[in-house]
């Protein structure tokens, strides 16, 4: 019998910087996004070992996002570091959905994403099954129901 894979969310740190805030010193909201696009660029490189540049210019395969829906918790104010995670809830034939969480230094929740991300073929722009390798290794990062 084979061992069962280990399953845990891919967990990284990022610093708010001066460009991601507004005038009031907390991060502008739409800049939250640019750190979650920033934040799965990172888990595909050191969580899964598929850098984005091998991905999409060697083997053609985009990944944009279909839909995210996002909830805004507390503000994020310039010089913290937020705590991130990234957990795979589904995988399908040519999409998976992760569930992206920033807290603040104190486990402060910031803000929970859900993010419905599409495998695309880029010589078509037209959605293709997720590589056997990619769905292999989002297995390590798939929430188990308790």
């Amino acid at each position: 019998m084979a061992a069962p894979i280990t399953t845990a969310p891919f967990v990284s740190q990022v610093e708010v910087r001066f460009r991601h805030c507004d005038p009031a010193g907390i991060v502008f909201y739409p800049r939250y996004f640019e750190m979650i696009n920033d934040f799965v660029e990172e888990w595909f490189d050191k969580g899964m070992g598929l850098p984005f540049h091998a991905l999409h210019v060697e083997r053609h395969i985009g990944t944009p996002m279909a839909s995210v829906t996002c909830d805004f918790s507390a503000p994020s104010r310039w010089h913290e570091k937020l705590h991130q995670t990234l957990s795979v809830q589904r995988i399908g034939g040519a999409s998976f959905k992760a569930l992206v969480r920033f807290e603040g230094p104190e486990g402060q929740l910031r803000l929970s994403a859900t993010l419905t991300i599409v495998t695309v073929d880029l010589r078509t722009m037209k959605s293709m099954p997720l590589p056997a390798d990619l769905r292999e290794r989002m297995q390590h990062f798939l929430a188990t129901a308790a």
